[in-house]
């Protein structure tokens, strides 16, 4: 990946290229990050659950084909939203192999009722609108695991009918992580 990017962006002129060795500051970003992505465990990444003063956050993770024009829809498509219901907008975007991560994190008092409630209204818009434009969900919080997984309904539901058959197959008492990702055990899958 390093040839990728420095051959990118080498011709820009003044470009200077950072690797996290180069940056021994106190507190450096770059460095942060790599120790980060190598598992270097960190309390620190927590510290932005302080922004909103009751620690709680949920994510919006859609996923797009790699394209600009997927991209920015998707930029303004969630920014928007999120700023409309009256939160900060804090995202990412992600280049996987074959797709794009839209990660934002959606940050609210969770001691605040009123606060729960429009973030559960936005959360909603959010998953409808991805959906709308083919955009899947590919985590998400525990509440939103049924909610999501209603949004893959592909060739007349055949991923479900997939997932419910392993899972009576190798749990047929649905007693390993009951729900998660929406995959529930037989007894439990019409509740």
């Amino acid at each position: 990946l390093w040839t990728a990017i420095r051959d990118s962006f080498a011709d820009i002129p003044g470009v200077k290229f950072y690797f996290p060795e180069d940056r021994r500051h106190k507190f450096d970003l770059l460095l942060h990050r790599a120790e980060t992505m190598k598992g270097v465990p960190k309390l620190t990444e927590f510290n932005f659950l302080n922004w909103a003063g009751g620690g709680g956050h949920v994510g919006f993770s859609p996923v797009s084909p790699i394209t600009g024009a997927d991209a920015i829809k998707q930029y303004y498509m969630v920014s928007n939203r999120v700023r409309e219901y009256g939160f900060d907008y804090m995202g990412l975007l992600a280049i996987g192999w074959r797709d794009l991560h839209h990660v934002t994190v959606i940050v609210y008092d969770k001691k605040n009722p009123d606060e729960r409630k429009k973030l559960d209204d936005l959360f909603n818009v959010l998953v409808d609108e991805a959906a709308a434009e083919g955009y899947g969900e590919y985590r998400t919080h525990i509440r939103y695991m049924d909610r999501i997984a209603a949004t893959y309904n592909w060739n007349n539901g055949s991923l479900w009918k997939m997932h419910d058959t392993i899972k009576d197959a190798l749990d047929p008492n649905g007693i390993l992580a009951p729900g998660k990702s929406g995959i529930w055990g037989s007894k439990r899958r019409k509740a």
